[in-house]
């Protein structure tokens, strides 16, 4: 019976969404997965659930549809700006755990395992939970614990954890900390934040990760986090309970400008280089962290920042949130690669050495798309925090 209530309120939700949608198609023309085709992103993904709802037609095509969205959230500004203001990655995001908890036509099959390893290994790589701080290992990082109070907990996630080119921004962030002399440590057990569980639509594994994480800040005395994660980073700040009003969360840029401005973090080397900064979608257009990302790279001696034609709130997608980390859209459907290469075209644009961003996620997916383009002479990826170790030597 409560099964069936919850699946009633899902569908209400969605249908009481959806039926106010004006169809202008302008969610469209900013979308980063479709072309021209009406019936691909937004527009298309929300007219197929409302008629695939109202004809009882759920199946893998409306399944392959809903989860090509990158959850990007450009439709959202768009639809805020010219018509009814729908929360269309919500209402997506909502589709999707329709699919997967009440239909079991979700997720996507290449994701299947994906949440299984959350699940089970604390990540979506299935990478043995025990190697999770093996970057760490010769650095002199401690573990923060009941035993072992710190000031800062450095949160460093999954892709920081496990992949070898995400693994030098948590090595950069370990000696602008001790450079700082911020009192910090890591969790010797962290777990996925769970954000990318939410995304493909399975709500209980982050409910459970969610948990995971509170329970070990609060055995810890956690009051005050820095991630260098923006998918985490966004979950901390708008999807983990009540408890996120009681410890302060900042992404890195955030602390780091702080270090600076307090004197407690001195850049002296200049580094002169021509740079451009991709806003990362879930620390730039989801969370509103536009200017901080800024500052910090106007705090490194030498640095010539030039924006690309899509910045800040208007910035493009790299193509890989949404859960698409994970898996390749169908035949029919833009490849996230296809998404990639276009950001790599405008960052070309600007004549920039540089193409600086602030997530893993990022980092990794252009810089594949620069080797896929043949372009690593022209221009190289760079995290933020690569740039201000270079300043501190």
């Amino acid at each position: 019976m409560e099964a069936e209530i919850v699946e009633q309120d899902i569908e209400k939700y969605l249908n009481d969404k959806l039926i106010s949608c004006e169809k202008c198609h302008f969610c469209n023309t900013v979308c980063p997965i479709v072309e021209s085709r009406v019936s691909q992103g937004p527009f298309g993904i929300n007219r197929a659930i409302y008629y695939g709802l109202k004809w009882n037609e759920i199946n893998e095509d409306l399944r392959n549809l809903v989860y090509s969205c990158t959850t990007c959230g450009k439709c959202n500004l768009m639809c805020k700006k010219v018509s009814r203001a729908l929360p269309l990655t919500e209402v997506f995001e909502k589709a999707r755990e329709y699919l997967l908890v009440e239909k079991m036509v979700g997720p996507m099959p290449e994701q299947v395992n994906v949440l299984k390893n959350m699940h089970v290994r604390g990540n979506p790589w299935g990478n043995p939970a025990h190697e999770r701080t093996r970057w760490a290992e010769g650095l002199g990082v401690e573990f923060a614990s009941k035993e072992n109070r710190v000031d800062v907990l450095y949160f460093v996630g999954c892709a920081c954890s496990y992949d070898p080119l995400a693994q030098r921004i948590a090595k950069n962030m370990v000696k602008i900390l001790n450079q700082a002399g911020v009192n910090f440590g890591i969790l010797q057990n962290e777990t996925c934040s769970g954000h990318e569980a939410k995304r493909m639509g399975e709500t209980g594994l982050f409910q459970y990760l969610s948990e995971s994480n509170i329970a070990m800040f609060k055995e810890a005395g956690v009051s005050h986090i820095v991630t260098s994660d923006p998918h985490s980073f966004y979950s901390f700040t708008h999807e983990y309970p009540e408890w996120g009003n009681r410890v302060r969360v900042q992404h890195y840029t955030q602390f780091t400008n702080e270090l600076i401005k307090e004197g407690k973090l001195r850049l002296r080397s200049e580094v002169n280089k021509r740079v451009t900064y991709h806003d990362p979608c879930y620390l730039g257009r989801h969370s509103g962290v536009f200017e901080e990302p800024r500052e910090l790279i106007g705090q490194i001696p030498g640095v010539d920042l030039v924006e690309m034609e899509n910045a800040k709130e208007d910035s493009n997608c790299c193509g890989m949130g949404g859960g698409r980390m994970w898996m390749e859209p169908p035949k029919g459907l833009l490849s996230s690669q296809v998404i990639a290469e276009k950001r790599v075209e405008q960052a070309l644009d600007t004549k920039a050495e540089v193409l600086l961003t602030a997530c893993p996620f990022c980092n990794i997916t252009l810089s594949d798309a620069i080797k896929s383009m043949e372009k690593e002479g022209s221009i190289k990826v760079m995290d933020i925090t690569e740039l201000i170790c270079s300043s501190l030597q």
